[in-house]
């Protein structure tokens, strides 16, 4: 389909977490209906190890992220990068601490449309050096910047200055990795990353989230593909109704992970998983051989 060969499993190193620089305490966000769509969240990110947020979709993960960028307004507890507290700054600010945001609507919230590749490219840096200088950009730099880009991250245009709107969706979601990973940063954050997108471009997102991790960067990733989750994570942290049921290693079974994210506790749900299998091979066991299907009166 994609015109080469693509691998569906992720082939990468043991991570190396180092010092915890992200640490999210009592996270509270009140809707307009005071219900608490995230509830007393507590969680820490290590450099170097990919957090992946589980969960059905709808039970807080977009209300987390968007009160880490600072879009939503009615927050309490702490989001803290490096000492450096974020709850409540603007989302100028926070991208400027170093935070790379790929949000889960990238038409809505991480593109202008009519704006070309070069311009989107800048979305966040548009009145910074190199692209500007005083109150007046410099066209040339922009151009020469997403050409780069455009050829590092395989993003298929027949010009950088084609508008946005028009590529393909695994096209565009290149542009917006693009631009959030062409600047240092201290936190990546990926929220549904390979929606909608074919399989050449799930490869090649999933492998520049694992480089960006490799570069001893904290990386958090919401997806509520749980293949997704098992490719990417380190460890895994499952949402129920907007509060953490537990954070277990990478390794923890589909049939764990399935009851947390019913709300079952991580103990429990490995208890009563263990069980199911325990009574599975025990009848397995028991089976009369030779007795496959038959019917008895």
């Amino acid at each position: 389909m994609v015109g080469r060969t693509v691998s569906l499993t992720l082939d990468k190193a043991p991570a190396k977490a180092g010092d915890v620089t992200f640490k999210v305490r009592n996270l509270t966000v009140t809707d307009h209906n005071g219900q608490h769509v995230v509830d007393d969240l507590s969680f820490d990110i290590a450099k170097g190890e990919v957090l992946a947020i589980a969960g059905v979709q709808g039970n807080g993960q977009t209300e987390l992220t968007e009160a880490i960028l600072g879009v939503q307004p009615h927050v309490a507890g702490s989001v803290a990068l490096d000492g450096e507290e974020l709850l409540g700054r603007s989302v100028k600010h926070v991208l400027g601490a170093g935070v790379g945001f790929v949000p889960e609507d990238r038409t809505l919230d991480g593109l202008v449309g009519t704006f070309t590749i070069s311009e989107n490219m800048i979305l966040d840096l548009y009145d910074k050096a190199p692209f500007a200088r005083g109150v007046g950009m410099k066209p040339g730099v922009i151009a020469e910047n997403a050409a780069r880009k455009v050829e590092e991250f395989d993003v298929r245009t027949p010009s950088v200055s084609a508008a946005v709107g028009t590529l393909s969706g695994g096209n565009q979601q290149k542009v917006v990795l693009a631009r959030e990973l062409s600047r240092p940063l201290r936190l990546f954050i990926a929220s549904q990353p390979t929606r909608g997108l074919d399989v050449g471009s799930i490869e090649f997102v999933h492998k520049r989230v694992i480089a960006e991790r490799d570069h001893g960067t904290p990386v958090m990733i919401v997806s509520t593909e749980l293949d997704e989750v098992l490719q990417l994570a380190d460890r895994i942290a499952v949402l129920y109704r907007g509060r953490l049921v537990g954070i277990v290693p990478a390794t923890t079974s589909r049939d764990v992970l399935g009851l947390m994210m019913a709300g079952v506790p991580a103990a429990e749900a490995e208890a009563s998983a263990a069980a199911h299998v325990s009574g599975a091979t025990t009848a397995a066991v028991s089976e009369p051989a030779g007795h496959e299907g038959e019917s008895h009166v």
